[in-house]
C-alpha cells in the first residue's frame, strides 16, 4: 500500500494507492524508496535531537545541528542573486531573505522543494521540507520528472490532508489533488475523501489541471549532491551527515562518558552525622548553598570520623578521543578539519590542511550549484505562471548569482597577500581598497593621498 511508503512522514500519511499500480505506473522500487524516506526521517530525528541512543545517561552534543548551521552559512555568505526583472524579482528577494534557515533544513533532510503558487492575484513561494513531499520519478539527468506534495491544516480536532501529484509528460505538467479528513484520534491515517470546497483554503484548486508547453516541473529541487547510502540506485537527496550516523552515536557517547567523569569526580566530603547540628525538628542539617558537598555516613556510636573523596579528572584523554570522533565525522560529511575539532590537539602537515581544505571547498560548492540550479528552475516556474494567469512581467528572464569562495584561502590571509601586492605595484593599490572597503574605484583613487596615486594622466 502507498501508506507503507510515507506512514513515517509527519502527518502520517497512508492508503492512498496500491504499490504494484505505483511501480507500474512510475516505475518505483516501493522497497528502496522505503529504505531512502526512513533514512530521511532518521537524519531528521536527529537533527531534532531526538535521535534513538539517546537517553538520561546519553546525552546530545547537537553536532549535526551545528553541521547544517556551519555548512549553511559556508554556502550563503556573502550570496547575492538578482532577477533582471523588477516584478519576478520582488517576489524573489523576499524569498532569499530564508535562504539560509532553508539551506540548514535542507542539509538536515536531504532536499527541498521550491514551490510557486498562485493565490489571490499574487505568486508566491512554498519551500516544503524532504519529509512532506515524495520524489517519483527522474529523467538519466537527474530532473524530477514527477512527485507528491503534502500539504496539511489542522483545525480544532480535524485534519485535513491535500496530496498534490505533478507529472511532467513530454511538454505537459498533469497536476491532480485529492483532499482527505481524519481526526486527532486516528491521525494514522488519512481518512475519508472530501471535496476540495470543502477547505476554505482549497476551493479555488482544481481536482485535475494541465500546463501545456512546459519543459519541467513547475519549482526547483534543491537536493544535497552527494551519494546516497542506503540505496545506490536513487536520485534522492539524503542529508549531509547520512554518511556519519553512527560516528554522531559515538560522539554523543563519548561526550556522555566526559559528563560521567566531571560529575563522578566532584569533590565530596563524607562525614558522620553526628558533626552537624540540628533543627528544632531534631534533624541534622547541612550547610546551607553546600548541600551537594557533602554525605552523611552511618558510623558506629560514638565514632566521629570525616573523610574527602576528590578523585582525578581523566578529561584529557576522553576530550581527545571525542575530539578524533569528531575529526572522524569532518571527514565523513567533507568538512575540513577545526569545523567542529579542535585543530591544536593533533598535530598536521600542511598536506593533511590543505586536503582538509579542498574537500570542504569542493562540497561547499557542489552544495552551491544544486542550489543555483534549484533557483534557476525555481523562476523558471514563477515565470510559467505569470504567462499563465497574465501578470505582466519579462518572458523568460536572467538570473545572476555571486557566490563567496574563500574556503581555501582564509579572507585576512587573502587581504594581507593583496595588500603586499599592491605595496610591491603587481597590482594597483585601487584593487586593494575596493577589496578592503567594498568601495569603486573612483572612491579608492580619492583615498590614495595624491603623491602615491599610481594612476597616469592617460588612465585618468
Amino acid at each position: 500500500m502507498f501508506g507503507k511508503i510515507v506512514s513515517w512522514i509527519k502527518g502520517a500519511i497512508s492508503k492512498m494507492f496500491d504499490t504494484s499500480n505505483i511501480a507500474k505506473d512510475f516505475n518505483i522500487d516501493i522497497s528502496t524508496s522505503d529504505e531512502v524516506m526512513k533514512l530521511i526521517e532518521s537524519c531528521t530525528n536527529i537533527y531534532n535531537s531526538k535521535a534513538p541512543w539517546l537517553n538520561e545517561e546519553v546525552k546530545s552534543l547537537n553536532v549535526a545541528k551545528t553541521i547544517c548551521d556551519k555548512v549553511a552559512k559556508a554556502v550563503t555568505i556573502e550570496f547575492k542573486s538578482q532577477v533582471d526583472d523588477e516584478s519576478i524579482d520582488e517576489i524573489y528577494q523576499k524569498f532569499l531573505k530564508n535562504i539560509r534557515t532553508n539551506t540548514e533544513y535542507t542539509l538536515a533532510k536531504g532536499g527541498m522543494f521550491f514551490k510557486p503558487f498562485y493565490s489571490n492575484g499574487k505568486i508566491k513561494i512554498s519551500c516544503i521540507q524532504a519529509d512532506k513531499f515524495i520524489p517519483i520519478k527522474f529523467d538519466s539527468t537527474g530532473e524530477m520528472l514527477s512527485a507528491i506534495f503534502i500539504d496539511q491544516i489542522i483545525k480544532g480536532d480535524d485534519i485535513y490532508t491535500r496530496l498534490e501529484y505533478q507529472e511532467l509528460t513530454d511538454t505537459t505538467i498533469m497536476i491532480k489533488n485529492i483532499a482527505y479528513k481524519t481526526n486527532k484520534h486516528n491521525s494514522n491515517t488519512l481518512g475519508s475523501k472530501i471535496q476540495l470546497s470543502q477547505v476554505e483554503e482549497w476551493k479555488s484548486i482544481q481536482p485535475e489541471t494541465s500546463i501545456n508547453n512546459v519543459n519541467k516541473l513547475l519549482g526547483g529541487y534543491f537536493k544535497i549532491p552527494i551519494a546516497n547510502p542506503v540505496d545506490n540506485t536513487s536520485l534522492i537527496g539524503v542529508p549531509i551527515f547520512a554518511n556519519a550516523i553512527e560516528i554522531l552515536r559515538q560522539i554523543d557517547e563519548q561526550f556522555s562518558r566526559t559528563l560521567w567523569e566531571y560529575e563522578g569526580s566532584e569533590l565530596a566530603i563524607q562525614a558522620d552525622a553526628t558533626l552537624f547540628n540540628k533543627d528544632k525538628n531534631n534533624n541534622y542539617v547541612l550547610p546551607k548553598k553546600k548541600k551537594r558537598l557533602y554525605e552523611f555516613l552511618n558510623l558506629d556510636q560514638g565514632e566521629k570520623s570525616w573523610d574527602v573523596f576528590s578523585p582525578a579528572i581523566r578529561d584529557t584523554s576522553l576530550f581527545n578521543g571525542l575530539n578524533e570522533w569528531l575529526r572522524q565525522c569532518e571527514s565523513q560529511c567533507g568538512l575540513s578539519f577545526g569545523v567542529l575539532s579542535k585543530e591544536t590537539s593533533i598535530a598536521k602537515t600542511a598536506t593533511e590542511i590543505n586536503s582538509s581544505k579542498q574537500d570542504y571547498y569542493v562540497t561547499v560548492s557542489d552544495i552551491q550549484k544544486s542550489l543555483q540550479n534549484a533557483l534557476d528552475d525555481l523562476i523558471y516556474g514563477i515565470d510559467v505562471l505569470m504567462t499563465l494567469y497574465k501578470i505582466p512581467h519579462k518572458i523568460n528572464p536572467n538570473t545572476s548569482y555571486e557566490w563567496d569562495d574563500s574556503i581555501l584561502v582564509d579572507a585576512k590571509e587573502e587581504q594581507s597577500i593583496m595588500m603586499q601586492e599592491a605595496s610591491m605595484g603587481y597590482i594597483k593599490k585601487e584593487l586593494y581598497l575596493m577589496k578592503r572597503y567594498g568601495v569603486t574605484e573612483e572612491q579608492a583613487r580619492k583615498m590614495i593621498p595624491k603623491q602615491q596615486d599610481n594612476t597616469t594622466e592617460d588612465e585618468e
